[in-house]
């Protein structure tokens, strides 16, 4: 048995932390130490709280766990970003020890389960369907149960353009950021409105479907090498030529059913592909059939998991 220490996550573990993750994952998921910094930033006075493994100075595995109070987040449910044990030193009660630090210090917090997957700066959705059997082994001795599966979806721009039947009335172009964060407030409050609000920080075109000047619907569309990245292009490593990002995307409630989401979809792609991209990722997302019809197809696969904890 090799002898090892659980610390408190310093940043200057990160790169050790990408190593590993890559070690499991780099091949389909390649992650920076920097992706890691700029999406590990809890918010101030959150109880987030990261530990890493350690024998001397090597990095043996980690463990972030994000404990939200937003209200679109259910309430006392924390989420892990990130959880890793290198190969060679599995079976040596790290990934339990990291796993039970993590546990109470979230009951200590009030939170009654943890999820892996999603939440606030999160890397993946869920766990990757790439992860060796004994991950689903381990969590469920832990006493986790598998839940939703969700997709990444990709885009081959190379591929002829699909016809949009653009209905009288309907365009669609960039909408000016006060008038765009107006209108998700009042369709989509929420999550949406910080993640729209970032994007165009980051510089990302947001797309407006109008329907006789009304705005009705909305499309972010990310372009190649943007930074920082949104989901849809944390994974760009992976792919040969550019890759561009498209989402959060919807239609307004009283507008829906007429298949304007679809001829939306196609239309930024379109204008996605006048950036020069090759790929087009769509993160995260069961409608995996919907996208189809715009030519996206399953690119990655992941599974939510819960591990109640009261």
């Amino acid at each position: 048995m090799m002898s090892w220490a659980i610390e408190p996550y310093r940043d200057e573990d990160a790169t050790a932390i990408a190593k590993l993750w890559n070690e499991e994952f780099g091949d389909h998921l390649p992650l920076s130490p920097e992706l890691l910094l700029q999406r590990w930033r809890p918010a101030p006075r959150e109880p987030a709280a990261g530990w890493v493994a350690r024998q001397g100075e090597r990095v043996l595995g980690a463990l972030l766990v994000r404990l939200p109070s937003l209200a679109w987040f259910p309430q006392g449910v924390g989420f892990v970003t990130l959880f890793v044990v290198t190969r060679s030193a599995r079976r040596q009660g790290i990934g339990r020890t990291l796993l039970d630090q993590a546990t109470a210090h979230a009951r200590a917090h009030g939170y009654h389960a943890l999820v892996l997957g999603g939440g606030p700066g999160h890397l993946v959705p869920g766990i990757p369907t790439t992860a060796p059997l004994a991950t689903w082994q381990f969590l469920g001795r832990a006493g986790a149960f598998p839940r939703e599966v969700f997709h990444d979806l990709l885009v081959d721009l190379t591929l002829p353009s699909l016809a949009i039947n653009w209905p009288a009335g309907i365009t669609l172009e960039p909408a000016p950021r006060d008038e765009m964060l107006s209108f998700l407030a009042r369709e989509f409050p929420g999550e949406w409105e910080i993640d729209v609000t970032e994007a165009y920080e980051a510089g990302a075109t947001v797309l407006g479907l109008r329907r006789n000047h009304e705005l009705i619907g909305f499309a972010a569309t990310h372009h190649p090498g943007q930074w920082p990245p949104p989901p849809s292009l944390f994974w760009a490593q992976a792919l040969p030529g550019a890759v561009a990002g498209l989402g959060p995307l919807g239609i307004a409630a009283a507008h829906r059913k007429q298949g304007l989401g679809l001829a939306m979809v196609r239309g930024a792609l379109e204008q996605l592909r006048r950036t020069g991209a090759r790929w087009v990722v769509i993160d995260w997302t069961e409608l995996a059939t919907f996208y189809g019809r715009a030519g996206a197809h399953v690119w990655r696969t992941y599974q939510m998991a819960t591990l109640p904890i009261a």
